[in-house]
């Protein structure tokens, strides 16, 4: 018998055994790391990691058991010193290798976890490795193993009791708007048809063009936490991101809904524009790429937002087009054109967010100039797709439980 246990069939052996061989075959010749020991003169670190890395693959081909708490201790100190490394000076600052080497050693420290059966443990590795790590090119053996060791404590998931109702609409009234232009639909159009809509330079929804994504009949409170509820996420916590009480943290899926999706929490949290296809490889899966974006030579960057009635992203605007399609729950754009001043923050890291709270009474009195500006409203449910034209300025309201999907690419 492997040294992973077989449950039920739920996974291969043989696949799991590839990544894991593949995996620390590729970081014991991988130019990158070892380039990188030698360009930041960390002899020492390099020792431990090729010593932690040898060890591992004779637990993976030799089903060695001698030395696994040891190992993973010394991963854990490894760590350590990375993650000091890496916060010393401004995050764009530090060499990429730091972050490289970190997701490393989080898939051999999970490693040796899993073959202790912690499986819950190894998975946070993983996970702590894809959100502070950084990837050696395309390579995805962190995401792989992190999907085969989910297998391993689904069935634990299941028992998890998580109310499946209809979601519902919260009725919000609109703030008060200078004047108001409700943006239009258009039923499933060509690609000729969009172009010719995308000339207009303004706001459009698109109906049926999602329908027959898997993820409009699977993504529900329940379904991610029976099938992703081990994986740990981070999550924004507070009003707004432009709030001094606004702050980060990490949590498991199934907490984070149990506590704040399915309850009332006293605090605002919310998954916020995240690239969680390149985390939880597997819910790609249930997305299929639109035929639209074909306009675009560039890549297309894919975030996810997931979050309880309520949560609100203040009035901003991004560097991208952006088709915003509603998977799950309702949601309300405010927008306005590129051309209007919002009155930006003057510090850099706000500079593309307004001053303006559209929802504020006295949002008049403090900007004299809102009341001559047009605001587009556009309200979203289950299935639309809502273009925003690059740089047009826009406030989002859940008006329920939410989940949804921004593809932004440069025309």
């Amino acid at each position: 018998m492997g040294w992973w246990p077989d449950l039920d069939g739920m996974f291969e052996s043989v696949q799991t055994n590839e990544v894991l061989n593949t995996g620390l075959k590729f970081y014991s010749i991988c130019k990158a790391i070892q380039e990188g020991f030698c360009r930041c003169y960390c002899k020492k670190s390099g020792d431990i990691y090729h010593d932690i890395l040898a060890g591992t693959n004779q637990v993976v081909t030799q089903l060695e058991e001698k030395g696994i708490r040891d190992r993973i201790f010394k991963c854990d100190i490894l760590l350590d010193s990375i993650w000091e490394t890496i916060n010393v000076g401004h995050w764009k600052d530090v060499d990429i290798f730091w972050r490289q080497l970190y997701r490393s050693v989080c898939f051999i420290k999970s490693v040796n976890l899993a073959h202790c059966g912690k499986y819950s443990d190894a998975i946070l590795s993983c996970d702590m490795g894809l959100i502070m790590g950084a990837p050696l090119g395309d390579e995805l053996f962190v995401q792989e193993l992190a999907d085969i060791l989910c297998q391993l404590v689904n069935n634990d998931l299941q028992e998890i009791e998580v109310k499946n109702d209809p979601v519902k609409k919260t009725e919000v009234p609109l703030p008060h708007l200078p004047s108001l232009v409700n943006v239009s639909s258009v039923d499933a159009p060509t690609l000729e048809k969009f172009l010719e809509l995308l000339k207009s330079g303004t706001p459009f929804i698109m109906k049926n063009v999602i329908n027959h994504w898997p993820a409009m009949k699977k993504w529900s409170p329940l379904y991610l936490v029976r099938h992703f509820g081990e994986r740990t996420i981070p999550i924004e916590i507070g009003s707004s991101y432009t709030s001094d009480l606004w702050s980060q943290k990490l949590l498991k899926l199934k907490d984070f809904i149990s506590s704040h999706i399915l309850s009332q929490a006293d605090e605002v949290a919310y998954l916020a524009q995240y690239e969680l296809f390149n985390h939880i490889t597997k819910l790609k899966d249930d997305i299929i790429p639109l035929d639209y974006l074909a306009i675009s030579d560039n890549e297309i960057v894919t975030n996810c937002w997931f979050g309880p009635a309520g949560t609100v992203s203040p009035l901003h605007h991004d560097h991208y087009e952006n088709l915003f399609c509603q998977v799950y729950g309702y949601k309300r754009f405010i927008m306005f054109s590129r051309h209007d001043n919002m009155h930006p923050h003057q510090h850099h890291l706000l500079e593309n967010t307004s001053q303006m709270d559209i929802e504020s009474p006295d949002v008049s009195d403090k900007f004299p100039d809102y009341k001559d500006k047009t605001a587009w409203v556009a309200d979203l449910g289950p299935g639309d797709v809502l273009y925003v034209p690059l740089h047009w300025w826009h406030h989002v309201r859940s008006l329920s439980v939410s989940f949804s999907v921004s593809m932004w690419w440069k025309n």
